[in-house]
């Protein structure tokens, strides 16, 4: 099992990079999450999970051990591939997807492309208790080196909840409008303070 790789990252796609490591190249596919943290001929490191198939061998790569921890769990669920965890991780952040499971938030996972309802249905259902509830949660952020700090008791921050709603009726698909909303809060906001910096950014 390939656990990682280092090495310098070239031709960045929206799912694949490239890595060179020892005189060797390996293509790696990747969540949009993870393509949009690289910078094209820096040396990195990332994380990989080797899909043994009969006639092929395919990397995936995870810019963190907890997106590939995620990912783990996701293949898991029935109907979920390699191809198609990564197109959900793709879709929301590690924390958004977490929330939204543990919330049995279907709405938020369908609008994921190229995920339908059922789907997402089955990932709250196979999903749900494995993240839900303190322990669930708890050994989650305990093996993903500290899962984002936004989740409280499992669910997003009510500030960030609230302002992410607003940032939806402007015409924001809800992931986009959790990640502005998560990217401008700071400890202490109100809801309303927390919409204003999102809006002042967002010009």
């Amino acid at each position: 099992m390939i656990y990682s790789l280092t090495g310098k990252v070239h031709k960045l796609d929206e799912n694949t990079i490239t890595v060179e490591t020892n005189g060797v190249s390996f293509e790696v596919v990747c969540s949009y999450f993870t393509v949009s943290s690289l910078v094209e001929g820096s040396v990195q490191t990332v994380y990989t999970y080797l899909q043994v198939k009969e006639d092929a061998f395919c990397l995936f790569g995870f810019k963190d051990k907890k997106e590939k921890l995620l990912f783990k769990d996701l293949i898991e669920v029935s109907g979920v591939g390699p191809k198609m965890a990564i197109t959900i991780l793709s879709g929301l952040s590690v924390e958004s997807l977490v929330s939204a499971v543990i919330a049995s938030d279907v709405k938020t996972l369908s609008s994921i492309k190229g995920l339908g309802k059922k789907t997402a249905e089955r990932l709250v259902l196979e999903l749900n208790n494995k993240f839900g509830g303190e322990n669930g949660l708890e050994s989650l952020i305990n093996n993903s080196d500290s899962l984002v700090g936004n989740v409280v008791s499992g669910k997003l921050k009510k500030e960030i909840e609230e302002a992410s709603d607003v940032l939806v009726s402007t015409g924001l698909q809800k992931n986009r409008a959790i990640e502005i909303a998560k990217q401008n809060y700071k400890e202490g906001m109100t809801s309303e303070q927390l919409v204003v910096a999102c809006f002042k950014n967002l010009k």
